[in-house]
């Protein structure tokens, strides 16, 4: 019987290598790291950096074969940004200076339109109150399988019995299809660095069976 667990962070290597692999063909990752032959590795480095940072409240949800794992953020009022302040104090803070240097090292001249891209990404997430799906990510040879469904499971029917709003970002079309079966629906569109395609979706709670 599959059984879907609570991971912690003394997994981040492996949970960071699953998503490495998961999302190493995804179009958005395709753009924001454009060397094929150093994509999977910096994908990797990138994960372990925001897992690294995730905030307070966060939850990882998986198999406990390592072939599926979803990356929930909970519910909270501001969304730090990126790349550094959107005012004029010019003030960033440490993780913030830090990432930054990552990302320059990863990717060069490229880093800043990537970073803006991201930033805005995450400035457009919906203003209510809600889970953030931040990654879903299974396996290439573990998908098809019905993973992601069930790994999803026991957040979206958290969301359910307390009455709360889950939300994503599709980077892929490929995977619209499969969120809407699980009960998301689409804000609409936006396009991010050469055209990829960013599908919004969110989900609303769903009354209890009578």
């Amino acid at each position: 019987m599959l059984e879907i667990v609570r991971m912690g962070l003394e997994r981040k290597e492996q949970i960071a290598s699953i998503w490495a692999d998961a999302f190493e063909l995804d179009p958005l990752m395709k753009w924001v790291f454009p060397d094929d032959a150093a994509r999977r590795g910096s994908l990797k480095r990138w994960w372990e950096f925001m897992l690294d940072h995730s905030p307070a409240g966060t939850e990882l949800h998986g198999t406990r074969a390592d072939g599926c794992v979803a990356y929930w953020q909970p519910p909270r009022k501001e969304v730090p940004a990126l790349t550094g302040p959107q005012d004029d104090s010019n003030q960033i803070s440490d993780w913030q200076a830090r990432y930054m240097a990552m990302m320059t090292e990863l990717l060069g001249d490229l880093a800043p339109s990537r970073m803006e891209a991201l930033g805005q990404m995450q400035q457009a997430r919906l203003s209510e109150p809600h889970w953030y799906l931040a990654a879903l990510g299974t396996s290439p040879g573990r998908q098809s399988k019905g993973l992601g469904g069930k790994v999803l499971a026991p957040m979206l029917e958290r969301c359910d019995r307390i009455g709360e709003l889950a939300y994503l970002e599709s980077s892929n079309p490929a995977n619209v299809g499969f969120y809407r079966r699980h009960g998301f629906e689409s804000l609409g569109e936006f396009t991010l660095g050469d055209g990829v395609l960013i599908t919004p979706m969110s989900r609303e709670p769903r009354p209890p069976l009578d």
